[in-house]
Protein backbone atom coordinates (compact mmCIF):
# COMPACT_ATOMS: atom_id res chain seq x y z
CA UNK A 1 0.00 0.00 0.00
CA UNK A 2 2.84 2.39 0.88
CA UNK A 3 4.56 1.63 -2.44
CA UNK A 4 1.30 2.18 -4.30
CA UNK A 5 0.79 5.54 -2.61
CA UNK A 6 4.37 6.51 -3.44
CA UNK A 7 3.86 5.64 -7.11
CA UNK A 8 0.55 7.48 -7.13
CA UNK A 9 2.25 10.63 -5.87
CA UNK A 10 4.94 10.25 -8.53
CA UNK A 11 2.34 9.87 -11.25
CA UNK A 12 0.50 12.95 -10.03
CA UNK A 13 3.76 14.91 -10.10
CA UNK A 14 4.48 13.61 -13.59
CA UNK A 15 1.03 14.64 -14.74
CA UNK A 16 1.73 18.16 -13.47
CA UNK A 17 5.09 18.22 -15.23
CA UNK A 18 3.57 16.96 -18.50
CA UNK A 19 0.93 19.70 -18.39
CA UNK A 20 3.73 22.25 -17.96
CA UNK A 21 5.65 20.71 -20.84
CA UNK A 22 2.57 20.88 -23.04
CA UNK A 23 2.24 24.58 -22.20
CA UNK A 24 5.94 25.13 -22.92
CA UNK A 25 5.60 23.42 -26.29
CA UNK A 26 2.88 25.80 -27.36
CA UNK A 27 4.96 28.76 -26.17
CA UNK A 28 8.25 27.29 -27.52
CA UNK A 29 9.79 27.90 -24.09
CA UNK A 30 12.61 25.38 -24.48
CA UNK A 31 14.52 26.33 -21.34
CA UNK A 32 11.47 25.64 -19.15
CA UNK A 33 10.92 22.36 -21.00
CA UNK A 34 14.50 21.35 -20.32
CA UNK A 35 14.08 22.04 -16.59
CA UNK A 36 10.93 19.92 -16.40
CA UNK A 37 12.32 17.10 -18.50
CA UNK A 38 15.36 16.71 -16.28
CA UNK A 39 13.15 15.68 -13.35
CA UNK A 40 11.40 13.03 -15.42
CA UNK A 41 14.71 11.75 -16.80
CA UNK A 42 16.02 11.28 -13.26
CA UNK A 43 12.94 9.26 -12.28
CA UNK A 44 13.28 7.12 -15.35
CA UNK A 45 16.99 6.43 -14.77
CA UNK A 46 16.20 4.96 -11.34
CA UNK A 47 14.34 2.09 -12.99
CA UNK A 48 16.28 -0.90 -14.29
CA UNK A 49 14.98 -1.59 -17.80
CA UNK A 50 11.97 -1.36 -20.01
CA UNK A 51 10.91 -4.99 -19.48
CA UNK A 52 10.81 -4.56 -15.71
CA UNK A 53 9.04 -1.23 -16.08
CA UNK A 54 6.22 -2.80 -18.07
CA UNK A 55 5.67 -5.25 -15.19
CA UNK A 56 4.90 -2.27 -12.99
CA UNK A 57 1.64 -1.98 -15.00
CA UNK A 58 0.34 1.60 -15.23
CA UNK A 59 3.39 3.20 -13.60
CA UNK A 60 5.82 1.46 -15.91
CA UNK A 61 3.76 2.15 -19.01
CA UNK A 62 3.58 5.82 -18.10
CA UNK A 63 7.35 6.02 -17.64
CA UNK A 64 8.03 4.32 -20.98
CA UNK A 65 5.73 6.82 -22.67
CA UNK A 66 7.57 9.64 -20.93
CA UNK A 67 10.89 8.30 -22.21
CA UNK A 68 9.52 8.34 -25.77
CA UNK A 69 8.30 11.87 -25.24
CA UNK A 70 11.74 12.94 -24.01
CA UNK A 71 13.32 11.47 -27.16
CA UNK A 72 10.78 13.25 -29.32
CA UNK A 73 11.44 16.54 -27.54
CA UNK A 74 15.20 16.10 -27.90
CA UNK A 75 14.65 15.68 -31.63
CA UNK A 76 12.38 18.73 -31.58
CA UNK A 77 15.18 20.73 -29.97
CA UNK A 78 17.59 19.72 -32.76
CA UNK A 79 15.01 20.72 -35.34
CA UNK A 80 14.59 24.04 -33.56
CA UNK A 81 18.36 24.63 -33.83
CA UNK A 82 18.11 24.05 -37.58
CA UNK A 83 15.19 26.48 -37.77
CA UNK A 84 17.22 29.04 -35.80
CA UNK A 85 20.08 28.77 -38.32
CA UNK A 86 17.66 29.24 -41.22
CA UNK A 87 16.15 32.23 -39.44
CA UNK A 88 19.60 33.79 -38.96
CA UNK A 89 20.27 33.37 -42.69
CA UNK A 90 16.94 34.92 -43.60
CA UNK A 91 17.63 37.83 -41.24
CA UNK A 92 20.94 38.57 -42.97
CA UNK A 93 19.24 38.68 -46.35
CA UNK A 94 16.37 40.79 -45.02
CA UNK A 95 18.83 43.27 -43.51
CA UNK A 96 20.59 43.48 -46.87
CA UNK A 97 17.31 44.21 -48.66
CA UNK A 98 16.43 46.90 -46.13
CA UNK A 99 19.80 48.55 -46.69
CA UNK A 100 19.23 48.42 -50.45
CA UNK A 101 15.89 50.17 -49.99
CA UNK A 102 17.70 52.81 -47.94
CA UNK A 103 20.26 53.14 -50.78
CA UNK A 104 23.08 52.28 -48.37
CA UNK A 105 24.90 50.44 -51.11
CA UNK A 106 28.18 49.64 -49.35
CA UNK A 107 26.52 48.33 -46.19
CA UNK A 108 24.01 46.36 -48.26
CA UNK A 109 26.82 44.83 -50.31
CA UNK A 110 28.65 43.74 -47.15
CA UNK A 111 25.52 42.23 -45.60
CA UNK A 112 24.56 40.33 -48.77
CA UNK A 113 28.15 39.12 -49.23
CA UNK A 114 28.05 37.80 -45.66
CA UNK A 115 24.78 36.03 -46.46
CA UNK A 116 26.23 34.41 -49.60
CA UNK A 117 29.36 33.22 -47.78
CA UNK A 118 27.26 31.72 -45.00
CA UNK A 119 25.08 29.93 -47.54
CA UNK A 120 28.16 28.58 -49.34
CA UNK A 121 29.67 27.41 -46.07
CA UNK A 122 26.52 25.56 -45.03
CA UNK A 123 26.04 24.06 -48.48
CA UNK A 124 29.64 22.84 -48.57
CA UNK A 125 29.39 21.25 -45.12
CA UNK A 126 26.12 19.56 -46.05
CA UNK A 127 27.64 18.24 -49.28
CA UNK A 128 30.68 16.97 -47.38
CA UNK A 129 28.52 15.18 -44.82
CA UNK A 130 26.61 13.57 -47.67
CA UNK A 131 29.94 12.20 -48.90
CA UNK A 132 30.37 10.25 -45.66
CA UNK A 133 26.82 8.88 -45.77
CA UNK A 134 27.32 7.69 -49.38
CA UNK A 135 30.55 5.92 -48.45
CA UNK A 136 28.73 4.09 -45.66
CA UNK A 137 25.92 3.23 -48.11
CA UNK A 138 28.66 1.47 -50.14
CA UNK A 139 28.67 4.14 -52.85
CA UNK A 140 32.21 5.50 -52.37
CA UNK A 141 32.53 6.53 -56.01
CA UNK A 142 29.66 8.98 -55.72
CA UNK A 143 30.74 9.89 -52.19
CA UNK A 144 34.19 11.04 -53.30
CA UNK A 145 32.62 13.08 -56.11
CA UNK A 146 30.45 14.81 -53.49
CA UNK A 147 33.54 15.56 -51.40
CA UNK A 148 35.25 17.20 -54.39
CA UNK A 149 32.08 19.20 -55.06
CA UNK A 150 32.13 20.44 -51.46
CA UNK A 151 35.71 21.67 -51.95
CA UNK A 152 34.68 23.53 -55.11
CA UNK A 153 31.75 25.19 -53.35
CA UNK A 154 34.00 26.37 -50.52
CA UNK A 155 37.75 26.85 -50.95
CA UNK A 156 38.01 27.03 -47.17
CA UNK A 157 36.05 23.81 -46.59
CA UNK A 158 38.38 22.02 -44.21
CA UNK A 159 39.10 25.10 -42.12
CA UNK A 160 35.36 25.70 -41.78
CA UNK A 161 34.82 22.01 -41.04
CA UNK A 162 37.39 22.18 -38.25
CA UNK A 163 35.74 25.26 -36.73
CA UNK A 164 32.28 23.72 -37.00
CA UNK A 165 33.48 20.44 -35.45
CA UNK A 166 35.07 22.23 -32.51
CA UNK A 167 31.86 24.17 -31.96
CA UNK A 168 29.72 21.01 -31.99
CA UNK A 169 32.13 19.03 -29.80
CA UNK A 170 31.94 21.72 -27.14
CA UNK A 171 28.22 20.93 -26.95
CA UNK A 172 28.72 17.15 -27.05
CA UNK A 173 32.30 15.79 -26.84
CA UNK A 174 31.04 12.29 -27.68
CA UNK A 175 29.35 13.23 -30.97
CA UNK A 176 30.65 10.30 -33.03
CA UNK A 177 29.88 11.68 -36.47
CA UNK A 178 31.49 15.03 -35.69
CA UNK A 179 34.61 13.30 -34.35
CA UNK A 180 34.90 11.47 -37.68
CA UNK A 181 34.27 14.69 -39.64
CA UNK A 182 36.96 16.50 -37.65
CA UNK A 183 39.43 13.71 -38.45
CA UNK A 184 39.02 14.57 -42.16
CA UNK A 185 39.87 18.21 -41.46
CA UNK A 186 42.94 17.24 -39.43
CA UNK A 187 44.11 14.85 -42.15
CA UNK A 188 43.86 17.66 -44.69
CA UNK A 189 46.06 19.76 -42.37
CA UNK A 190 48.50 16.80 -42.25
CA UNK A 191 47.86 16.37 -38.52
CA UNK A 192 47.65 12.60 -38.87
CA UNK A 193 48.42 11.64 -35.26
CA UNK A 194 45.60 13.88 -34.01
CA UNK A 195 43.26 12.41 -36.63
CA UNK A 196 44.14 8.89 -35.48
CA UNK A 197 43.46 9.90 -31.86
CA UNK A 198 39.94 11.01 -32.82
CA UNK A 199 39.27 7.73 -34.62
CA UNK A 200 40.50 5.83 -31.57
CA UNK A 201 38.13 7.85 -29.37
CA UNK A 202 35.25 6.64 -31.54
CA UNK A 203 36.57 3.06 -31.54
CA UNK A 204 36.79 2.92 -27.75
CA UNK A 205 33.02 3.35 -27.57
CA UNK A 206 32.29 1.40 -30.76
CA UNK A 207 35.11 -1.00 -31.79
CA UNK A 208 33.08 -1.97 -34.88
CA UNK A 209 32.77 1.53 -36.33
CA UNK A 210 33.71 0.96 -39.98
CA UNK A 211 34.36 4.57 -40.93
CA UNK A 212 36.61 5.16 -37.92
CA UNK A 213 38.66 2.07 -38.89
CA UNK A 214 38.84 3.29 -42.49
CA UNK A 215 39.99 6.81 -41.58
CA UNK A 216 42.50 5.51 -39.04
CA UNK A 217 43.97 3.26 -41.74
CA UNK A 218 44.05 6.23 -44.12
CA UNK A 219 46.11 8.32 -41.68
CA UNK A 220 48.47 5.42 -40.96
CA UNK A 221 49.22 5.25 -44.70
CA UNK A 222 50.29 8.89 -44.71
CA UNK A 223 52.58 8.16 -41.77
CA UNK A 224 54.05 5.33 -43.93
CA UNK A 225 52.90 2.75 -41.38
CA UNK A 226 51.52 0.51 -44.09
CA UNK A 227 51.44 -2.80 -42.22
CA UNK A 228 49.48 -1.19 -39.37
CA UNK A 229 47.16 0.43 -41.91
CA UNK A 230 46.45 -2.99 -43.43
CA UNK A 231 45.76 -4.56 -40.02
CA UNK A 232 43.35 -1.72 -39.24
CA UNK A 233 41.35 -1.90 -42.47
CA UNK A 234 41.23 -5.70 -42.32
CA UNK A 235 39.30 -5.35 -39.05
CA UNK A 236 36.69 -3.35 -40.97
CA UNK A 237 36.57 -5.94 -43.75
CA UNK A 238 36.06 -8.76 -41.24
CA UNK A 239 33.07 -6.85 -39.88
CA UNK A 240 31.68 -6.15 -43.36
CA UNK A 241 33.00 -8.13 -46.31
CA UNK A 242 31.02 -5.87 -48.68
CA UNK A 243 32.78 -2.65 -47.59
CA UNK A 244 33.92 -1.33 -50.96
CA UNK A 245 36.11 1.54 -49.79
CA UNK A 246 37.81 -0.85 -47.36
CA UNK A 247 39.17 -2.94 -50.24
CA UNK A 248 40.37 0.17 -52.06
CA UNK A 249 42.09 1.37 -48.89
CA UNK A 250 43.75 -2.01 -48.30
CA UNK A 251 44.85 -2.13 -51.92
CA UNK A 252 46.53 1.26 -51.64
CA UNK A 253 48.50 0.14 -48.57
CA UNK A 254 49.58 -3.06 -50.33
CA UNK A 255 50.69 -1.02 -53.33
CA UNK A 256 52.82 1.20 -51.10
CA UNK A 257 54.52 -2.01 -49.91
CA UNK A 258 55.22 -2.93 -53.55
CA UNK A 259 52.59 -5.70 -53.63
CA UNK A 260 51.01 -4.56 -56.87
CA UNK A 261 49.26 -7.81 -57.82
CA UNK A 262 47.58 -7.87 -54.41
CA UNK A 263 46.60 -4.23 -54.88
CA UNK A 264 44.93 -5.10 -58.19
CA UNK A 265 42.94 -7.91 -56.53
CA UNK A 266 41.68 -5.49 -53.88
CA UNK A 267 40.78 -2.85 -56.48
CA UNK A 268 38.86 -5.42 -58.51
CA UNK A 269 36.86 -6.35 -55.41
CA UNK A 270 36.12 -2.68 -54.69
CA UNK A 271 34.98 -2.17 -58.30
CA UNK A 272 32.80 -5.29 -58.15
CA UNK A 273 31.00 -3.81 -55.12
CA UNK A 274 30.77 -0.29 -56.62
CA UNK A 275 31.21 -0.18 -60.42
CA UNK A 276 31.22 3.65 -60.24
CA UNK A 277 34.28 3.81 -58.00
CA UNK A 278 36.68 6.02 -59.99
CA UNK A 279 39.39 5.95 -57.31
CA UNK A 280 39.51 2.14 -57.43
CA UNK A 281 40.06 2.24 -61.21
CA UNK A 282 42.74 4.89 -60.72
CA UNK A 283 44.56 2.83 -58.10
CA UNK A 284 44.35 -0.31 -60.24
CA UNK A 285 45.84 1.68 -63.11
CA UNK A 286 48.63 2.88 -60.84
CA UNK A 287 49.45 -0.71 -59.89
CA UNK A 288 49.45 -1.80 -63.55
CA UNK A 289 51.74 1.13 -64.37
CA UNK A 290 54.15 -0.04 -61.68
CA UNK A 291 54.08 -3.51 -63.27
CA UNK A 292 55.04 -1.88 -66.63
CA UNK A 293 51.62 -2.76 -68.10
CA UNK A 294 51.15 0.74 -69.45
CA UNK A 295 48.41 0.08 -72.02
CA UNK A 296 46.29 -1.77 -69.46
CA UNK A 297 46.92 1.05 -67.00
CA UNK A 298 45.66 3.63 -69.51
CA UNK A 299 42.42 1.64 -69.96
CA UNK A 300 41.85 1.91 -66.20
CA UNK A 301 42.67 5.62 -66.14
CA UNK A 302 40.26 6.26 -69.02
CA UNK A 303 37.50 4.46 -67.11
CA UNK A 304 38.27 6.50 -63.99
CA UNK A 305 38.12 9.74 -66.01
CA UNK A 306 34.82 8.63 -67.56
CA UNK A 307 33.38 8.20 -64.04
CA UNK A 308 34.94 11.35 -62.56
CA UNK A 309 36.36 13.87 -65.01
CA UNK A 310 37.49 16.25 -62.25
CA UNK A 311 39.98 14.00 -60.46
CA UNK A 312 43.43 15.53 -60.99
CA UNK A 313 45.46 12.52 -59.85
CA UNK A 314 44.01 10.32 -62.61
CA UNK A 315 45.20 12.71 -65.34
CA UNK A 316 48.60 12.82 -63.66
CA UNK A 317 48.81 9.03 -63.55
CA UNK A 318 47.75 8.70 -67.18
CA UNK A 319 50.43 11.25 -68.05
CA UNK A 320 52.98 9.00 -66.34
CA UNK A 321 51.81 5.95 -68.32
CA UNK A 322 52.01 7.89 -71.60
CA UNK A 323 55.49 9.15 -70.69
CA UNK A 324 56.56 5.55 -70.03
CA UNK A 325 55.31 4.70 -73.55
CA UNK A 326 57.48 7.60 -74.81
CA UNK A 327 54.38 9.54 -75.91
CA UNK A 328 55.77 12.81 -74.60
CA UNK A 329 53.37 15.26 -76.26
CA UNK A 330 50.36 13.30 -75.01
CA UNK A 331 51.88 13.07 -71.54
CA UNK A 332 52.25 16.87 -71.40
CA UNK A 333 48.56 17.30 -72.25
CA UNK A 334 47.53 15.16 -69.28
CA UNK A 335 49.97 16.81 -66.86
CA UNK A 336 48.51 20.17 -67.92
CA UNK A 337 44.99 18.89 -67.29
CA UNK A 338 46.02 17.75 -63.81
CA UNK A 339 47.50 21.20 -63.12
CA UNK A 340 44.38 22.90 -64.48
CA UNK A 341 42.24 20.94 -62.00
CA UNK A 342 44.70 21.43 -59.14
CA UNK A 343 47.14 24.35 -59.59
CA UNK A 344 49.00 23.28 -56.41
CA UNK A 345 49.85 19.80 -57.78
CA UNK A 346 53.64 19.89 -57.39
CA UNK A 347 54.34 16.41 -58.84
CA UNK A 348 52.49 17.32 -62.04
CA UNK A 349 54.79 20.35 -62.49
CA UNK A 350 57.87 18.22 -61.78
CA UNK A 351 56.93 15.54 -64.30
CA UNK A 352 55.77 18.00 -66.95
CA UNK A 353 59.11 19.77 -66.58
CA UNK A 354 61.00 16.48 -66.97
CA UNK A 355 59.18 15.74 -70.25
CA UNK A 356 59.78 19.26 -71.60
CA UNK A 357 63.49 18.99 -70.80
CA UNK A 358 63.62 15.56 -72.45
CA UNK A 359 62.25 17.02 -75.70
CA UNK A 360 64.54 20.06 -75.22
CA UNK A 361 61.71 22.59 -74.93
CA UNK A 362 63.55 24.63 -72.32
CA UNK A 363 61.49 27.82 -72.62
CA UNK A 364 58.26 25.99 -71.73
CA UNK A 365 60.05 24.11 -68.96
CA UNK A 366 61.10 27.46 -67.45
CA UNK A 367 57.53 28.79 -67.64
CA UNK A 368 56.27 25.57 -66.06
CA UNK A 369 58.61 25.89 -63.06
CA UNK A 370 57.92 29.61 -62.71
CA UNK A 371 54.19 28.86 -62.50
CA UNK A 372 54.92 26.14 -59.95
CA UNK A 373 56.75 28.61 -57.70
CA UNK A 374 53.59 30.73 -57.52
CA UNK A 375 51.29 27.88 -56.50
CA UNK A 376 53.48 25.32 -54.72
CA UNK A 377 54.78 27.16 -51.67
CA UNK A 378 56.39 24.17 -49.93
CA UNK A 379 58.41 23.18 -53.04
CA UNK A 380 59.56 26.65 -54.11
CA UNK A 381 63.27 26.04 -53.42
CA UNK A 382 63.35 22.87 -55.52
CA UNK A 383 61.64 24.60 -58.45
CA UNK A 384 64.09 27.52 -58.16
CA UNK A 385 66.97 25.03 -58.31
CA UNK A 386 65.52 23.46 -61.47
CA UNK A 387 65.21 26.90 -63.09
CA UNK A 388 68.91 27.54 -62.41
CA UNK A 389 69.80 24.16 -63.98
CA UNK A 390 67.83 24.95 -67.15
CA UNK A 391 69.42 28.40 -67.46
CA UNK A 392 72.85 26.76 -67.19
CA UNK A 393 71.92 24.39 -70.03
CA UNK A 394 70.69 27.23 -72.22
Amino acid sequence: QIKYEEFSRQLENMKTQLIKISECLSKQDYQQMKDNLQVIKEWYQNLNNQQEIMKQNQVGTQLVRIKKMIQALDLDKEQQQILDIKQDNANLLQQGIQLLNQQKWQEANEKITEYIKLQEKQQSLGTFFKCISLIEMNQPGQGIIMREQAKKINNNLYRDLLDYSDQELRKNPQNTFILIAKSYALQEEKQFQQAIALCETVLRDDPQHLHALYRKSYSLDYLKQYSQAIVCIELALKLNQQYSIGYCQKGYSLGEEGKYQDEIICCDKAIQLDPNFAMAYNNKGRALNNLNKYDDAIICFDKAIQLDSNFAITYYNKGNALYNLNKCDDAIVFYEKAIQLDPTYANAYFNKGDVLIKIKNYSLALKNYEQAIVYCQSDQEEFKRLIVEIKNII
